[in-house]
């Protein structure tokens, strides 16, 4: 399997839920670590899927540079939370930072995604980062 096909696949699965991916051939006592570490909500990346990750989000950054600034500031919730987004914490990961619910952080995302008109989680995280909110 080539890149493109691997890259949307990962991306979907990141999209749907999972925690990370990593490869096949992981040696166990790694395999244990980032299953540990995915439990406790951060994120899990081959660093050879990452680094092509990081390279095509790259180069996709046009979509936040056509943006205009927002008009509507994020509520203080919602600001703890697109921070959290942009360490790379899981909706799980959160909910237990902030002591609600997981069903309340999804619709803080959903509401940062409509007010800043992203896709998904990745371009928060990197709208957040490049706007120093994470």
């Amino acid at each position: 399997m080539g890149w493109r096909p691997l890259q949307k696949f990962v991306v979907q699965s990141l999209l749907a839920g999972a925690c990370g991916y990593l490869m096949k051939d992981i040696p166990p006592k790694d395999l244990v670590q980032a299953v540990k570490l995915a439990h406790a909500g951060v994120y899990q990346l081959a660093p050879e899927v990452a680094g092509k990750l990081i390279g095509a989000l790259q180069g996709q950054r046009s979509f936040l540079e056509a943006k205009q600034p927002i008009e509507t500031p994020l509520t203080a919730r919602e600001l703890e939370v697109i921070k959290l987004i942009a360490k790379g914490r899981t909706n799980r990961g959160i909910a237990q930072a902030l002591n609600v619910s997981e069903g309340t952080v999804k619709n803080h995302v959903s509401n940062i995604l409509m007010r800043f008109e992203l896709r998904d989680r990745t371009q928060a995280a990197i709208y957040a980062v490049e706007n120093g909110l994470g």
